[in-house]
């Protein structure tokens, strides 16, 4: 029998005893009378210190006696004169020598929040703490074991009425798995206890490699290990917003002065009169297939909002959006703005909409888990790591490629094509790059009986040839651009000025979350579908209370991966990762990384700039010109991004990296070989930055995480480009 379970089975086992005295109802009308709980939550996020959550206990089962404490009342004072957050009480009478009668007496002499803490398992238990005067309990996830239904059924019971009762749950964690679970629950205040209560071994580095894991919106508390200011001070550089302190307070000769002390730290440190030595998450790439598949240094993630990030809407995503467009078209962008907002109430519209993404979509779009790819990822990250075995990642891959015309940008046109029709638009206009958004318009409106102009890029026209016969089986007029770079940004311009002279009875059906107001939040708002279903799926395969540890997505205009990233946004436990396209190397300047200001040798740098009717990341020269781009992957080649995604990666919500055209083809022909899956180049691209996703994750000390990765279209159109790429054709040699 392990130290835990024996200390478990002790309070069980005084706890029936109790309750042979005193029944739950008579505890729970005890319960009701007392003055309704302090919320602590306000006080453990205060930016301005670091928490102190000073503890009574009189013995530890590791340490044996520690202090005589005849009057918790007044020593309960004196912390709170120190100005401390909370009061901990020890209630375990065995090996602590605490009692209810302590936490009773200490909750009526303070006026800051008390937590009970003990070995509770049991409902009464949490009811005692609340008749006693408790605001706040601790539960040990150590203390409780999977269930039947392979969940922890007994751990959410117990947390869910304490919040009946009002009062919070501190969970305390100890492993990797423990903090998983802890991220799943419905807790806002996790504890990592540097100590394992099975063995009693301290090991404080613990708290530096979990705190990692939590998000912004969790306050962290470091638990164990304090007994000095220095301690202090190095929990809260690792991350700690409050720090739990037993036996460095209760042994100190002068209790007050040791709060005292401790509170001055944090303060200071807070203030910035101390620097803080945390190491850096910046991560050097190893040399590998993907060698230069980068992140930028991650920024600290203020997601402060007056709403939920997955709801802001345009206009403006931060200084990034707006509608700089010719008067010509105001009225047709608000005309359609208008429309789209009535549709959201319109139930007639809604359920058709969900009745062709069902039927003519194919809807849901199907999850699949890759583990022979996801296998690849780890033996990379064990070979390129020093020291780093048992690397197990496990990889799901979101099927937009099995939508109907093979890919996510249906989603956004048949959307868009049904408004249309509703206002009594008769022809639709589209550009595209890769060819599948033009696909994917060609096909809405030969099954609404639009008419359809499609404008692409000359260059891209002659890489995609297969789409571009396909759109004009499907009826459409394709236009190819022989102006600028004849790429995507061009085919944009093309169509905007089609718009223009034929705006009465045109419309714009724009395929990404870029351009003029409303189009980023209507293209987003179309393409969210992605994340919401992916959402629920996952729970198949991780838990139903779980969520992914990462989120990853190709990012050129960015509609797959807002579509993707939307569902999960609010969620700070899941990191989100976008890459962009990085050519022949950001060195070369043959790229088209939108964000390459963080890259240091990058010859083309990305900027701030009004490109297509909106103020975004622009790759641009000194006198606003746009800069030629270049990537293999016809659906990222182009200039600028969608405003939203610089708004997220300025607040530090998504990390943007990229990923070269050598890297994505050798995830392209990773996923095929071992999966049979042939992904589009531009998702090759999101497959390739998987593996820097996953060594990141590796780095915070998540050995096992599992990645969802937005797979947003098939390979069929890029056969072509990757027969040739690798020598697979007749007669050329093989380069797989």
């Amino acid at each position: 029998m392990d130290r835990l379970t024996e200390l478990v089975n002790g309070a069980v086992d005084d706890m029936h005893k109790r309750r042979a005295v005193v029944s739950a109802f008579d505890l729970r009308m005890l319960a009701d009378v007392q003055v309704p709980p302090q919320d602590v939550l306000p006080r453990l996020q205060d930016k301005s210190q670091v928490g102190l959550i000073a503890e009574i206990k009189r013995s530890s089962p590791s340490k044996g006696k520690l202090a005589e404490i005849s009057d918790v009342a007044a020593l309960a004072r004196e912390y709170e004169a120190a100005g401390a957050s909370m009061i901990s009480v020890l209630t375990e009478p065995r090996y602590f020598g605490g009692t209810l009668s302590d936490l009773r007496a200490v909750s009526e002499a303070v006026s800051i929040p008390v937590l009970r803490k003990d070995f509770i398992v049991d409902t009464y238990q949490v009811l005692e703490a609340r008749a006693n005067g408790a605001d706040c309990i601790l539960l040990i996830a150590a203390a409780f074991e999977v269930d039947s239904n392979g969940g922890f059924e007994q751990l959410r019971t117990l947390i869910d009425y304490s919040h009946e009762l009002g009062m919070r749950v501190l969970l305390e964690c100890h492993t990797f798995d423990e903090v998983k679970l802890a991220k799943a629950l419905d807790v806002r205040i996790i504890g990592i206890n540097a100590r394992d209560l099975k063995t009693f071994a301290v090991d404080r580095e613990i708290f530096a490699t979990y705190s990692k894991l939590l998000g912004a919106e969790i306050v962290k508390v470091a638990e164990s290990g304090v007994s000095s200011v220095q301690d202090f001070l190095e929990y809260a550089k690792a991350g700690a917003d409050a720090v739990l302190v037993g036996e460095g307070l209760v042994k100190a000769e002068n209790r007050q002065l040791k709060a005292e002390q401790f509170m001055e730290a944090g303060i200071r440190l807070r203030r910035g009169d101390f620097a803080a030595s945390a190491s850096s998450d910046t991560i050097a790439p190893a040399a590998s297939p993907v060698a230069s598949v980068q992140l930028p240094e991650r920024q600290d993630r203020n997601l402060v909002s007056d709403s939920p990030l997955s709801k802001q809407n345009g206009p403006y995503f931060g200084k990034f959006g707006g509608t700089f467009v010719p008067e010509a078209l105001v009225a047709a962008l608000k005309e359609f703005e208008t429309a789209y907002k009535s549709s959201l109430q319109d139930d007639v519209f809604q359920r058709e909409l969900k009745r062709l993404q069902k039927t003519y979509i194919s809807r849901p779009s199907i999850m699949t888990e890759v583990p022979r790819f996801a296998n690849h990822i780890g033996q990379w990250i064990n070979e390129q790591v020093s020291g780093m075995h048992d690397i197990r990642p496990r990889v799901f891959i979101k099927r937009e490629d099995l939508n109907h015309t093979g890919a996510h940008k249906i989603n956004n046109a048949l959307g868009q094509a049904l408004l249309a029709k509703n206002i009594g638009k008769k022809r639709i206009i589209a550009e595209t790059g890769a060819g599948q958004h033009g696909v994917a318009t060609a096909t809405v409106c030969a099954f609404l009986g639009l008419e359809c102009t499609i404008y692409m890029g000359a260059v891209d026209a002659k890489r995609q040839a297969l789409n571009v016969a396909r759109m004009r089986l499907l009826g459409a007029k394709v236009v190819q651009v022989q102006t600028g770079d004849a790429i995507l940004k061009d085919a944009i311009n093309e169509a905007l000025r089609d718009w223009v002279e034929n705006v009465g009875d045109t419309h714009y059906l724009l395929g990404t979350v870029a351009g003029p107001h409303p189009f980023p939040t209507i293209v987003r708002d179309f393409q969210k579908v992605i994340g919401e279903e992916a959402k629920e799926q996952i729970k198949e395969f991780i838990g139903e209370y779980a969520l992914p540890d990462a989120v990853v997505a190709c990012v050129g205009g960015g509609s797959n991966a807002i579509g993707i990233f939307n569902a999960f946004l609010d969620d700070a436990k899941v990191q989100l990762f976008g890459f962009e396209a990085g050519g022949k190397g950001l060195e070369t300047g043959k790229h088209a990384t939108r964000f390459s200001e963080s890259v240091e040798d990058a010859k083309s740098i990305g900027t701030v700039g009004v490109f297509q009717g909106a103020k975004s990341y622009l790759l641009q020269d000194d006198d606003g010109q746009t800069l030629p781009t270049h990537s293999i992957s016809a659906g990222l080649d182009y200039a600028s991004v969608g405003p939203e995604h610089p708004w997220l990666r300025e607040i530090g919500r998504v990390q943007y990296g990229f990923a070269t055209d050598d890297e994505a083809m050798q995830a392209f022909g990773t996923l095929s070989r071992l999966e049979g899956i042939i992904p589009a180049l531009e998702s090759a691209h999101a497959l390739a930055g998987a593996y820097k996703a996953a060594l990141d994750l590796v780095k915070q000390g998540n050995k096992t995480p599992a990645i969802l990765i937005n797979l947003s279209g098939r390979g069929d159109k890029d056969v072509a480009t990757a027969s040739s790429y690798f020598g697979i054709l007749e007669g050329e040699e093989v380069r797989l």
